[in-house]
């Protein structure tokens, strides 16, 4: 059986007081320190999978906001373009109106040519008749001296650049 004797039970004594000694001085610190080392490894874990998760929404956010840009940037592009078109066909038809108006122009004023012409003509053709008809008035003459005034008629007009 198990015998104790003074020298166990100091053997006991001294071995639970280094224990106590051991517990106190190295243990308890020991596993203090690691739980602290635990506790702030954790908090750190924490702080880093938090901070991911806020970069994560950053990430979301900024890159909605890109897209959001794009899309505005695709907005304007499609407004300058529609606004570009519109001017040209503005300019367009602004050129249409300008050359209609410019033709229009022009065939009045041929137009007032021709008729200034005409007029002129007829009055050099009128002036003309008048001139030959009162020669031939002024001279009652027969068929051939008739033809010999128109001819010096003609020729005298000629001459003066009427004809």
């Amino acid at each position: 059986m198990i015998s104790f004797n003074l020298t166990s039970i100091v053997n006991l004594v001294g071995f639970l007081a280094f224990m106590f000694l051991m517990y106190r001085l190295l243990y308890k610190p020991y596993f203090d320190m690691t739980d602290k080392r635990k506790k702030e490894v954790e908090k750190n874990l924490n702080e880093a999978e938090k901070l991911r998760l806020e970069a994560q929404l950053k990430k979301e956010e900024l890159d909605k906001q890109l897209s959001e840009a794009d899309e505005k940037r695709r907005e304007i592009l499609s407004e300058a373009d529609e606004q570009a078109k519109s001017i040209i066909k503005a300019a367009q038809g602004e050129a249409q109106e300008q050359r209609k108006f410019i033709l229009d122009k022009a065939e009045k004023e041929a137009e007032e040519i021709k008729e200034s012409a005409a007029r002129e003509l007829q009055s050099r053709i009128v002036s003309l008749a008048v001139t030959i008809s009162s020669m031939i008035l002024k001279e009652q003459i027969d068929k051939k001296k008739n033809e010999e005034l128109i001819r010096r008629a003609i020729n005298s007009l000629k001459d003066k650049g009427e004809l």
